[in-house]
């Protein structure tokens, strides 16, 4: 089972009147104090707070650094979710990652959150829709929700997909579509050109995912895991995860990369 849906201390996801221009956010893996891929996470947290209207400070890295340190777990392996309100204020919370990426999920199919104000694709304070299609998942005995408009997967509620298709090709769902942006996926797409893998982004329809070789779900506390049921059906080839395991081995070579450490910082 995935870990259930973490929230930040101080002005929590989900909890901001409904209002997504409150607050964006970003959820990192943290070792000591160590944080991974920090810059990027940053740098994504910047662009959605310029989509949501949220003014970004000059000084934003030694703030978002201060905060992480005020709550920065010893634990060995944990998520932190690190906020920034409308009103400037930068929150920190973790949690225990309690996830395992190398067992195979079961996903249901659920009708994905829309907003009309451009925050669609955004990590903002309105996480909620996301929290009720997790939440679902659970009820109906599953793991993650896939997050269906028009027809097609823009997202999971707290993942992105990664297919396999027969011809040998790679697909994610198209950004415009209304997704996360996925830095996971970002940190393995080199690697993956490296391999000979053509990776795409494009409607992810049923079709595709009936002929997918392999369905990966990926993310900053799931890691990289393969999806193998959907609403009760098989998904996938059986017994063929090669890309899982491609893929699980570019996740890990790129969080050695990744790094920051906030202790050799301060």
């Amino acid at each position: 089972m995935f870990p259930a849906p973490l929230e930040p201390s101080g002005a929590r996801v989900g909890e901001t009147d409904g209002d997504p221009q409150n607050l964006v956010f970003t959820t990192m893996r943290t070792a000591g104090w160590r944080v991974a891929h920090l810059d990027a996470h940053l740098g994504r947290m910047r662009e959605h707070a310029g989509r949501l209207g949220i003014a970004w400070p000059e000084d934003a890295r030694a703030q978002a650094g201060a905060a992480l340190a005020a709550d920065m777990p010893t634990d060995p392996s944990t998520l932190i979710q690190l906020s920034l309100t409308a009103a400037g204020v930068w929150a920190a919370g973790s949690r225990q990652v309690t996830g395992d990426d190398g067992v195979g999920l079961a996903g249901i199919t659920h009708e994905a959150p829309r907003w009309s104000d451009g925050s669609t694709g955004t990590k903002h304070g309105d996480w909620e829709p996301y929290l009720v299609a997790g939440r679902a998942a659970v009820n109906a005995g599953a793991d993650v929700a896939l997050l269906i408009h028009d027809e097609a997967v823009v997202d999971a509620d707290r993942a992105t997909l990664l297919l396999l298709d027969y011809d040998g090709t790679a697909w994610y769902p198209e950004p415009g579509l209304g997704g996360v942006r996925s830095l996971t996926l970002e940190s393995i797409a080199p690697g993956l050109a490296a391999e000979g893998i053509p990776l795409h982004s494009g409607r992810i329809t049923a079709t595709m995912l009936v002929r997918a070789r392999e369905v990966l779900l990926l993310g900053t506390g799931i890691g990289v895991a393969a999806l193998t049921a959907l609403d009760g059906e098989s998904v996938g080839a059986e017994g063929d995860d090669d890309f899982r395991n491609l893929c699980a081995d570019l996740h890990e070579r790129a969080l050695e990369d990744g790094w920051v450490d906030l202790e050799g910082e301060s």
